[in-house]
């Protein structure tokens, strides 16, 4: 199977028809485009997407801005885009003999494992053992057809968790956030939607290179890293643009075993059903300044430290990670991923209309080899005519931010006083701040759209905003510690100490921190224009 020129990505076309299609067939049909990717798995879904942009940004960069909005206006036709291709066939086989796509390229014998292992949610020899497999069970998955068996293998190669001796993490780390931006016009076709995260060359300022396997690993000898290896891996001993495709599994998918079945995942009849592949530690171990594109950063303040990948949040996404993911890096967030700063700089050139973009945010929580959770989340992008503009959004947002997260705390800090007689003892309850941020996010974003809406060069715009929101955190605070601590029967709490932290903490919203000097601020603000 060749991932570039067979019918194996199932899309869905404007008019609502779903079928598959090969990247070759991406602009096809243009009468009734594709608009949407469909995948049996949310993170299938995530890492075709990410597979899509790699595989533009690998074989057809476009120059510069000019060249990115040819290709923006007018979609490369199929002929076109096949061409662009077509030189890459070799590395796309999913069989081969040789090089065969995110797979190692000289993987000596090793014991067969179940097929199902390529799942990143799948359990573990240890659950199985311990017959903790409660909610994904074991011998759910028997057989991939080659599809999803080239997505379960390309998922885990760019999110790969740690998880045992020598089993490497990838390039971003295990289970990193990835942020895609979406154009917000409706109906907005795939390549629209897939285009506008890739980047000219003058943006990325990647080194020209001719030897593709420091791009695409699997057309090499592997780096593999255990004692006597070659060891780590940095972006100088390979290619910046291996981020896309770093592969630190030493992985062969095992054709020799295949036979007639039903897709366990996507359901599809074939002749060609993959049961187990063979894998070996001690693969690519990725060290250094890395950077993906298409993910946020967190970077070290004394820059002794390479940059660190955000990884996916326990809780999710949300409005108290809007200011890092959307507009960069200050002291208190993390830096937005490459592709979202351009969009920031050249959003005035960009051909979006009036209309702004919307960035989509996955990826999976683990707590080393395991998953937690994954999350998927749609925040809202802005766009500012300067850069002055811009900064004083941001500084706006910040103080919004502060008060909120002041307002979380002192909410988790009052629950605990009021369930237990030494809340000190015991470690915060991510639950009850998590109910504070979900409770508020809709008010955040009503904000934010005033905001986005104000003339910010005078200040006179604020005060509203920021009673509103004092109220809101405010008022939600209070009901939430009533939700989670008076909703319980009498006899199950403690009355006196329940009150007494109920009083400290309308004491404490009002009386200290951020919150405080907000609302001096709004009081001095309203006395000077009176």
């Amino acid at each position: 199977m060749n991932l570039l020129q067979e019918d194996w990505i199932t899309i869905r076309r404007r008019s609502g028809w779903v079928e598959k299609i090969s990247p070759m067939r991406l602009t096809a049909n243009q009468d009734d485009p594709a608009v949407e990717v469909e995948a049996p798995r949310a993170d299938f879904r995530g890492a075709i997407c990410q597979f899509l942009v790699g595989l533009l940004q690998t074989t057809m960069a476009p120059a510069d801005e000019r060249a990115w909005r040819g290709l923006w206006d007018s979609p490369p036709g199929q002929d076109v885009l096949s061409s662009a291709l077509e030189s890459f066939l070799p590395a796309f086989e999913l069989e081969s003999a040789g090089p065969a796509f995110m797979q190692d390229f000289d993987l000596p014998m090793a014991d067969p494992v179940g097929i199902a292992a390529l799942l990143i949610d799948a359990p573990g020899e240890k659950t199985i053992g311990e017959n903790k497999d409660h909610f994904v069970h074991r011998c759910s998955v028997r057989g991939l057809c080659e599809g999803c068996a080239a997505v379960a293998l390309f998922t885990l190669q760019i999110n790969a968790p740690s998880g045992g001796q020598g089993n490497r993490v990838s390039v971003r780390g295990g289970g990193p956030l990835t942020t895609l931006l979406l154009p917000v016009e409706a109906g907005a076709t795939l390549w629209r939607k897939l285009w506008l995260n890739v980047l000219p060359e003058t943006a990325l300022g990647y080194p020209v290179t001719n030897d593709r396997a420091l791009v695409l690993p699997w057309l090499g000898k592997t780096r593999t890293s255990e004692p006597g290896g070659v060891g780590d891996t940095t972006p100088d001993l390979a290619h910046p643009m291996q981020a896309y495709w770093s592969m630190p599994r030493r992985i062969r998918l095992d054709f020799a075993a295949v036979d007639a079945g039903v897709c366990d995942l996507c359901g599809l009849r074939t002749e060609r059903l993959l049961r187990r592949y063979r894998a070996k530690n001690y693969g690519v171990n990725y060290m250094g300044a890395w950077l993906h594109p298409l993910s946020p950063y967190n970077y070290d303040a004394r820059g002794e430290k390479p940059p660190l990948a955000v990884k996916g949040q326990r809780g999710g996404i949300g409005y108290r990670h809007w200011l890092g993911l959307t507009l960069g890096a200050n002291e208190r967030v993390p830096d937005a991923a490459l592709v979202v700063k351009r969009y920031m700089r050249q959003r005035r050139t960009l051909p979006l209309g009036a209309e702004q973009a919307r960035l989509w945010c996955f990826g999976y929580d683990l707590d080393n080899m395991k998953a937690r959770c994954w999350y998927d989340s749609i925040l809202p992008v802005y766009g500012f005519e300067s850069d002055e503009q811009r900064e004083r959004f941001a500084g706006t947002v910040t103080d919004l931010l502060a008060v909120a997260d002041e307002m979380a705390q002192t909410l988790n800090q009052s629950v605990k006083q009021a369930w237990f007689k030494h809340p000190k003892d015991r470690g915060g309850e991510p639950a009850v701040s998590q109910s504070f941020w979900q409770r508020t996010e809709t008010d955040f974003y009503r904000c934010l759209q005033q905001l986005a809406q104000a003339d910010l060069s005078g200040e006179e715009v604020l005060p509203p905003i920021y009673r509103a929101w004092l109220g809101t955190v405010e008022s939600s605070a209070v009901q939430l510690f009533d939700e989670w601590v008076l909703a319980a029967s009498v006899e199950e709490k403690n009355v006196a100490r329940v009150v007494k932290a109920r009083t400290n903490l309308l004491r404490q919203l009002r009386g200290k921190g951020e919150a405080k000097r907000m609302r001096e601020w709004i009081k001095q603000f309203e006395e000077v224009e009176a």
